[in-house]
């Protein structure tokens, strides 16, 4: 097990870097020629890519449970999680959605209503399109950060795992018997889409407990359930298997075998995760659609936009979302000494 000076794990940064990858290889060739049909074959494919998704999740449910159980006040949290998130996600949509309307996706193109919506990140919750196909992850992200808030808030943090035990055996009721009682979630649980993916941040929060609090056989327990989640909620076969690996490598990862994976490119790409996953796609396809006009081969067409999605997110990470994370950090960080100062 690796840490960096600021008590990150560097196994999941990794991690949440080859996931990034992996998404981003999906959309480049499979995603893509489903999209737009080209008339020659991609570099290759890689449809396995699409459950790099379920990869963040894990991580996320890690981390976040992590975050708040070192959080003193609720606002720290709020703090923490807008600075992260909201800055370069908002440059993300403002220069996604330019680089549509000036060079055209068809198939793609958001108004400027809708792109105005997206800067809350809750489109999702209103039917509203995304500028970016990738955003449809971040209000299902941001809806176990509330449920997270509300069990920090209410004091329910202890009792995770219980609670998490009854989601799972309500998502394991939803999806398979509420049709005998004609029962149906309400609209908000829908839209959340803890109904689908509850169990993967549930399971990340039970990887940083074996981690931290050791083994407990209803840990153990817990773990295979989500996996019994997962297969009834399968959309296809493969699923399954691909998040078994995924617990798999959590589990090298709680006992300290993955510090193997640390090098300073992987690194490197985890650090440039969150903003190459927010810009990669539709700005890729763009890039994509003309390599296909010039007649570039198959190489160029997938190391062409790659590379400036690389570029751009790295020009995100470093110039906006570091120094926005900081700005914000440190300005609250003097509020609350002004604040504590006059009280």
């Amino acid at each position: 097990m690796k840490k960096n000076s600021s008590d990150r794990f560097l196994e999941l940064d990794v991690l949440r870097g080859l996931a990034a990858l992996g998404v981003l290889s999906y959309h480049y060739t499979t995603r893509y020629t489903e999209l737009f049909s080209p008339a020659s074959p991609p570099l290759f494919k890689f449809p396995l890519g699409m459950y790099g998704v379920q990869l963040f999740f894990m991580i996320s449910g890690f981390v976040i449970f992590m975050t708040l159980g070192k959080t003193k006040r609720p606002l720290d949290f709020i703090v923490s999680r807008f600075s992260r998130l909201y800055p370069c996600y908002w440059v993300a949509i403002i220069l996604t959605f330019t680089v549509i309307r000036i060079l055209h996706l068809p198939g793609r193109e958001a108004s400027l209503t809708d792109a105005g919506i997206n800067f809350s990140m809750l489109q999702d919750w209103w039917s509203v399109r995304s500028v970016d196909g990738v955003y449809w992850t971040l209000p299902i992200e941001l809806s176990f950060y509330i449920l997270m808030f509300v069990f920090f808030l209410t004091k329910n943090l202890k009792y995770i795992e219980i609670w998490g035990l009854a989601w799972l055996i309500f998502m394991v009721w939803s999806s398979r018997l509420l049709w005998i009682v004609h029962w149906h979630a309400p609209g908000w649980l829908k839209i959340s889409e803890l109904l689908n993916y509850g169990h993967l941040f549930f399971a990340g929060i039970l990887f940083y407990n074996l981690k931290t609090q050791g083994n407990a056989w209803y840990r153990h327990a817990g773990l295979v359930l989500c996996l019994v989640v997962q297969y009834m909620i399968r959309v296809d076969n493969i699923g399954p298997m691909v998040v078994g690996v995924f617990f798999l490598i959590f589990y090298l990862f709680v006992l300290g075998k993955l510090s193997w994976i640390v090098n300073k490119p992987m690194i490197y790409l985890g650090t440039i995760s969150y903003s190459g996953y927010l810009i990669h796609q539709n700005i890729g396809y763009i890039i994509i659609r003309y390599l296909y006009t010039v007649h570039a081969n198959a190489y160029l067409r997938f190391i062409v936009p790659a590379l400036c999605a690389i570029l751009i997110a790295t020009a995100i990470t470093y110039g906006v979302e570091r120094p926005a994370i900081v700005y914000i950090r440190q300005k609250y960080k003097t509020w609350n000494q002004n604040k504590l100062v006059k009280d």
